[in-house]
């Protein structure tokens, strides 16, 4: 067995490269970790559906004088497409919080990328004047997904990532969801007031 030994607060510490560890009263021995640069991948793949489902929060509020007239209905009734995000949160972040130390990063990913991918779906699906409830739903499962998401980078970065690397990963998870609304401030509505195409 191969190992380095260091002292660390006057506790003898080995490291082992090997699989097999010997532990006695005075030795604790600590495996070495290997961090390997997929997990830089996986980190960018998860802003990049974090991002996907920023974009289904905010789609009805940046042009909502156009689903007003499409879907007849009143600008309060558009502006609850986003709000449904907050509402969702509230009483699942608790319950998707236990779900993520019980089932994992995995599970919990697939899931929100379930989620969102179901919700877009039935919104396309109701692109019709006659079926703004069933856009409504959709948007509900978008927003459900986004439970999901929004408590992943921290235990992505927590897990997968050194202390020095933590802080920069989280960032990277978390960026994904503000650029799609922040590139949308820079959009302006007006350019599709005069849209009378319905």
């Amino acid at each position: 067995m191969s190992e380095k030994s260091d002292l660390v607060d006057g506790i003898n510490i080995n490291k082992c490269d090997d699989e097999e560890k010997i532990l006695d009263k005075e030795t604790v021995v600590i495996p070495t970790t290997h961090l390997y640069k997929r997990r830089w991948f996986i980190v960018c793949l998860f802003s990049s559906y974090s991002l996907c489902n920023s974009f289904q929060w905010i789609q009805y509020g940046i042009i909502n004088n156009i689903f007003m007239r499409f879907y007849s209905v009143n600008s309060f009734t558009i502006d609850w497409m986003s709000m449904i995000y907050m509402l969702t949160y509230i009483p699942f972040i608790f319950p998707v919080t236990w779900l993520l130390d019980k089932k994992g990063l995995r599970v919990i990913a697939l899931v929100a990328t379930a989620m969102n991918c179901v919700g877009t779906w039935i919104k396309v699906a109701s692109v019709r004047p006659d079926l703004f409830g069933v856009t409504m739903l959709g948007q509900f499962a978008c927003s459900l997904a986004q439970v999901f998401i929004l408590g992943m980078p921290s235990r992505i970065a927590s897990v997968w990532f050194g202390s020095e690397e933590v802080s920069t990963a989280c960032s990277i998870g978390v960026f994904g969801n503000q650029k799609i609304p922040s590139s949308f401030l820079d959009v302006d509505p007006a350019a599709w007031e005069q849209d009378e195409s319905f």
